[in-house]
């Protein structure tokens, strides 16, 4: 990738998104400083990284923020309803499935970058273990639950 930082600024905009925000913060001293830089798109997280120059933290935190985007514009394909199943769409309650839950949380956090650390990793799984698990409801259409004998 040439220029991360531009693409991730030029495909924000194309989306109609906005512009994301670059902040860089200078840590250590000043004879061999460390920057960390983290993009934001309103208050959103989008990507973050680290380098021993602020264009090396900015590539790492920008290319963070091209892989957010993709996983976000692939979420988005895959949560366009299917047409082959009713017009409807499978609206809810949405029932439990312990295992299928699980194994959306886990795809999730496998997906989720690795750079994301704490609370916004934490959403982030949440959200994409959320939209999986749902997907997977939808894929199967119609729910019914029957009583164990």
């Amino acid at each position: 990738m040439v220029n991360p930082k531009g693409e991730v600024i030029a495909r924000c905009q194309k989306e109609g998104l906005g512009t994301p925000e670059f902040r860089v913060k200078t840590k250590g001293p000043k004879h061999e400083p460390h920057f960390v830089c983290e993009v934001y798109l309103a208050e959103n997280l989008l990507g973050s990284g680290e380098g021993n120059t602020k264009k090396r933290a900015e590539r790492i935190a920008a290319e963070a923020a091209l892989e957010w985007l993709g996983r976000e514009q692939m979420a988005k394909s895959e949560a366009k309803p299917n047409p082959s199943n009713s017009s409807e769409g499978f609206e809810g309650p949405w029932p439990i499935f312990p295992d299928v839950l699980a194994a959306s949380l886990q795809t999730a956090n496998s997906r989720v970058s690795s750079k994301l650390e704490g609370e916004a990793a934490i959403k982030e799984v949440i959200a994409l273990g959320l939209q999986l698990y749902k997907g997977t409801l939808e894929q199967l259409g119609e729910v019914i639950e029957e009583d164990a004998d």
